[in-house]
């Protein structure tokens, strides 16, 4: 619920700022096997209503899943952009409001996020510091040199610079 989430505030911000961008979220659960697949099947439904899409992306967590180098093969094959967020999704979160890179377990990194009021139960907060996208970004790239779609990083690491910038209309 939260990676849709903010990944509508993203849209939201990023057309208010100068980009043309308009996103189809979908929330199917964690496994990412399965979100690889639903993603799939929800390509292949808008292209059968010559409604194709630019780019397909998957967002995924490492968390303890056991499909997720399964994942990482079929988006490759598909043609998918697989987002990785390592240990998960809140890290990338918490680099909206802090320069923490230190490995951390989910309950610490839970922790910090509250700490940061980045979240009001598993929603984004009112206040969510989505302005600070950029900034994320400098830090993910920091934390994570090498960081590319399908490609599991370090402990912590996320992916998410490659979605913010196709949602801007550039290649990562």
């Amino acid at each position: 619920m939260t990676e849709k989430q903010y990944v509508e505030r993203l849209e939201q911000y990023l057309r208010a700022s100068r980009f043309r961008v308009s996103v189809k979220s979908v929330g199917v659960g964690k496994d990412p096997r399965e979100v690889v697949k639903k993603c799939i099947e929800f390509r292949k439904n808008a292209k059968d209503k010559d409604k194709a899409f630019d780019h397909c992306v998957c967002l995924v967590d490492v968390d303890q899943h056991t499909t997720l180098q399964e994942a990482i093969k079929t988006a490759q094959r598909e043609g998918i952009d697989l987002i990785v967020s390592r240990l998960k999704f809140e890290v990338w979160l918490l680099w909206h409001a802090s320069n923490s890179t230190s490995v951390r377990t989910t309950k610490q990194l839970d922790d910090l996020v509250a700490d940061h009021k980045l979240l009001s139960e598993k929603r984004l907060s009112n206040q969510f510091p989505i302005d600070q996208v950029f900034e994320a970004v400098r830090r993910a790239r920091a934390a994570d040199p090498e960081l590319s779609s399908g490609r599991v990083g370090p402990d912590p690491s996320s992916a998410m610079p490659v979605l913010v910038q196709l949602m801007c209309g550039e290649k990562p």
